[in-house]
């Protein structure tokens, strides 16, 4: 087995990218503070083909050369907004007719390999603070949360980690429609 090179993996360029379909799903990040995971996102959205990420509160915007360290060029590349608040931004998103839904460990929660999606629907995951996780009156607007099923003694995972196994989740799912 040969490892590729870069020039044989035939990615996109970032015109290309720009123009490319989007899944129609949205990464909306409340109060994240890490640049280094608000970098990893960007990444990993440009690899699952996310519409956009809504940068809230204390998330940080781009261009800044610590979250260009993860992100690797990935937040000239996915479209973004940044909202004041994590409210705000799930209002406009419910406007527009996604369906949101908070990354979070909730009552009732719907456990990740358990989700079923709706393929005439748009989605939009919230991910929360590194410590604290999605705000409860964020949670409280969402309609309805999913929760990633864990087997250890720890009981979450980090932020960016936490968003590349939701992505990729929903973009097996979302690309096979």
């Amino acid at each position: 087995m040969r490892k590729l090179k870069i020039t044989e993996m035939n990615r996109l360029s970032v015109e290309e990218f720009k123009e490319a379909e989007k899944l129609p799903l949205v990464v909306v990040l409340d109060e994240v503070r890490s640049l280094h995971n608000i970098g990893a996102v960007f990444r990993t959205s440009d690899a699952f083909l996310v519409n956009c990420i809504y940068l809230c509160g204390i998330t940080a915007t781009p261009p800044h050369p610590e979250m260009h360290k993860t992100a690797l060029g990935a937040e000239y590349t996915v479209d973004w907004k940044y909202c004041k608040q994590t409210q705000e931004a799930v209002n406009e998103l419910h406007a527009e007719g996604y369906t949101v839904l908070a990354i979070e460990q909730c009552e009732g929660s719907t456990m990740l390999d358990h989700l079923v999606l709706d393929p005439n629907k748009k989605y939009a995951i919230v991910m929360g603070n590194e410590v604290k996780g999605v705000q409860q009156e964020v949670v409280d607007m969402c309609d309805g949360c999913i929760e990633i099923p864990q087997y250890g003694t720890k009981h979450s995972l980090n932020v960016s980690v936490t968003t590349g196994i939701v992505l990729w989740e929903f973009a097996n799912k979302m690309m096979k429609r």
